[in-house]
């Protein structure tokens, strides 16, 4: 199979190392070829590559798609920060590449429009490796917290042994420092992660103890210059600068310590390289440091603190003997952990791991998608409509405890009627199930879709027992399975118009309103059967806000009954008042009645700074005072969300809008309002996660479906 190493960083250095060392020793199961951003740094790779008989090119900008729309087979992409190699992922996975990524530093993506381009990345990713376990434990960390759990895998960095070529006299003859004189080396990129000006600070509490230190700093960047000027400003006449170099084997040789001041790290190469070599090394204590050095190494010190750095650097050289000692131990410790062979091992049990779970996706996507339906009611009907339109979906089999209704649905569909769940999911071989119950049915078909390990798609509202809804989002969660759930105004176009409205200009003032008539059901007038109208039918509006605004608060609520001879046994609010804040600012109003004879009107009003926003599920109006005229809903978000859900099912990238997880958040809000309602109080939420969204601008599917249907 094809393998390919790629990187698309402009500067890759350590990366770009790590990248010739991993396709050296990948063992002979694998022949890598190796791709550099086109740029000064990819010639040193370059030649490196050549030397070991490796095939690597330079990509320019633009080249990637030709590049990858070859012979496909395994791409592993290689980013030195996350926002790095996105494009190459999507780009890999669209032309049919297994593809996996290793992210070398810990993780650091915090601003919003970037976590959203990363989730969506990930729906292209096979396999996620780190390079250290505390790196791994923060990626982890990260993508959960955007909705997303793949497994991350460890790989920790590993390097070939040190080959010195020179004495260490002669090589400090070259660069002119005495046998007798401490040298200090310092081998990165000048960028602020690497904190040089801390070097800097350190070494002038150095030189007052040792005045014939010397101070070797190795490596180009952006912070190169202020740091060139401290050095000046400062006096010091004992620090030199090198460009990089392919000499740092001898350069190790030759110092006395290596420093490493670091504000972060994955898994730092120079760090291996000093303790394959046996040089002494101060660093600070973070990350990937301690996870190579260990916690009780003694010369770690705080981040950023040049006192702290400059201390121990004097302590190490004051007893030099004691501090070879421990580098010999840290050179024994590499020799156990981070050796190039063993890394090439544990990358090529991911990469086997990775081509297994492609073949076992491909060959699902060449059979139909058995799906069964709990329910056979008319939101069921609308999805079997459209799933009976999907070419790799089989409507397999159908519950309901009203045979009658069931048999008609399988006489019509050609689905195997059952009496039970239970006796469905035994029986169907199904690869996912609907669930399509009133509220108060919710529990049993969930449990036994989770006991089969079946991927299950809800219809809203998930359950009236919050204890419930959260029991069975910690048994999804734990049991990582596809869920989704039946909140279709996400894939509306009219929300995602209303997204690029606000992007940048948050809104701060929602009003939102369902105005319409009573359902017929006799179960939805019925408060322990349906929730009311708040949690049936507004849950949509709440969603909708969630996504556009965040996280609620907290929230107050009133509602009124008028009793309605036509509807004998309703006890729901008829009229109800909510009132909501958002983490991030924004206030809201939610108003509902379903005292009308007709459906009236539901939608969303927005505001935000000169801006309004008057949005339903069939069109949107933005109005910035310059006329008012409204655009049409275009396409069918029912028929997008199946599609989602039948595709992530199918193996394909995971972009469901709505999981269970998420679904429980909204519904937490609908309930407080319930809660609010009775008890005449603010209730206040749990800090809520985030909702998960796509980034903004994404392209919806097309689909021409009868686009009024999906307004129930």
């Amino acid at each position: 199979m094809r393998l390919l190493l790629a990187t698309d960083s402009e500067d890759p250095s350590g990366v770009g190392h790590h990248m010739v060392t991993l396709a050296s020793h990948l063992g002979p199961e694998w022949t890598a070829e190796l791709a550099f951003a086109e740029g000064p740094a990819a010639s040193t790779f370059l030649r490196r590559a050549g030397s070991l008989g490796i095939a690597a090119q330079a990509v320019a900008l633009g080249g990637w798609e030709k590049l990858l729309r070859g012979r496909p087979g395994l791409l592993h992409i290689h980013a030195g920060i996350g926002w790095e190699g996105q494009a190459l992922a999507e780009l890999g996975k669209t032309a049919g590449w297994t593809v996996v990524r290793t992210e070398h530093l810990p993780w650091l993506i915090t601003d919003p429009g970037q976590r959203q381009d990363y989730a969506a990345m990930l729906g292209h990713v096979d396999r996620l490796i780190a390079v250290s376990p505390s790196a791994g434990a923060t990626l982890a960390a990260g993508v959960a917290g955007l909705g997303r759990k793949p497994t991350v895998h460890v790989v920790r960095n590993g390097i070939s042994g040190p080959n010195p070529v020179r004495q260490r006299g002669d090589t400090r003859s070259a660069l002119g420092v005495a046998d007798d004189a401490p040298l200090l080396l310092h081998v990165a990129r000048f960028t602020p992660q690497k904190a040089h000006l801390t070097l800097i600070a350190a070494f002038e509490r150095v030189v007052r103890d040792f005045p014939a230190a010397r101070l070797m700093l190795v490596g180009s960047g952006p912070t190169r210059d202020a740091t060139e000027d401290a050095v000046r400003q400062a006096g010091l006449t004992g620090v030199t600068f090198s460009d990089p170099r392919d000499d740092v084997a001898d350069l190790m040789a030759a110092a006395d310590l290596l420093v490493l001041p670091s504000l972060f790290e994955g898994l730092p190469l120079v760090l291996l390289e000093a303790m394959a070599s046996g040089l002494p090394i101060v660093a600070t204590r973070t990350g990937g440091v301690v996870d190579a050095l260990g916690p009780d190494h003694p010369f770690l010190v705080p981040t950023g603190s040049s006192d702290a750095l400059g201390s121990a650097i004097v302590t190490a050289l004051h007893d030099m003997p004691a501090a070879r000692d421990l580098a010999l131990h840290q050179q024994g410790r590499f020799a156990d952990r981070f050796g190039a062979a063993r890394m090439g091992r544990a990358t090529a049990a991911v990469y086997r791991g990775a081509i297994d779970d492609t073949q076992r996706k491909k060959k699902t996507m060449q059979t139909l998608t058995n799906v069964g339906f709990v329910g056979a009611g008319g939101i069921a009907t609308r999805h079997i409509e459209v799933l009976r339109r999907f070419p790799d979906v089989r409507l397999a089999a159908v519950t309901d405890p009203d045979q009658a209704r069931a048999t008609e649905i399988g006489a019509r569909y050609g689905a195997q009627v059952y009496d039970s769940v239970d006796a469905m999911i035994a029986e169907a071989e199904l690869d996912a199930i609907y669930i399509c119950v009133p509220p108060f049915a919710h529990g049993p078909a969930e449990r036994s879709a989770l006991a089969a390990g079946l991927p299950f798609f809800v219809e809203k509202p998930i359950t009236l027992d919050l204890d419930l809804a959260e029991a069975l989002a910690a048994e999804v969660a734990e049991r990582g399975l596809i869920t989704a759930v039946g909140y279709h105004w996400r894939y509306l176009d009219t929300v995602e118009r209303a997204r690029r409205e606000l992007e940048g200009n948050p809104v701060q003032l929602i009003v939102g309103h369902w105005l319409d008539s009573t359902p017929p059901p006799a179960w939805w007038g019925r408060q322990e059967r349906s929730g009311g109208q708040m949690v049936e039918q507004v849950t949509h509006l709440i969603d909708t806000a969630r996504y556009l605004a965040g996280a609620v608060e907290s929230v107050h609520a009133v509602g009124n009954h008028l009793p309605r001879d036509t509807h004998p046994g309703l006890d729901v609010a008829t009229a109800s008042v909510a009132t909501l804040r958002f983490e991030g600012g924004a206030i809201a109003t939610f108003s509902a009645t379903c005292l009308l004879n007709w459906a009236h009107r539901s939608g969303l009003h927005l505001f935000a700074n000169g801006l309004a926003v008057e949005l339903s599920d069939h069109e949107v109006m933005v109005d910035i005072g310059q006329g008012r005229h409204p655009v049409g809903a275009e396409g069918d978000p029912v028929w997008r969300e199946d599609r989602d859900f039948i595709d992530a099912v199918r193996g394909k990238p995971n972009l469901i809008r709505t999981s269970y997880a998420d679904a429980l958040e909204t519904h937490r809000v609908a309930l407080a309002m319930l809660d609010s309602m009775h008890s005449g109080g603010v209730v206040r939420l749990p800090g809520g996660a985030e909702p998960a969204r796509p980034p903004v601008g994404t392209l919806l599917r097309r689909e021409p479906a009868a686009p009024d249907q999906h307004r129930r």
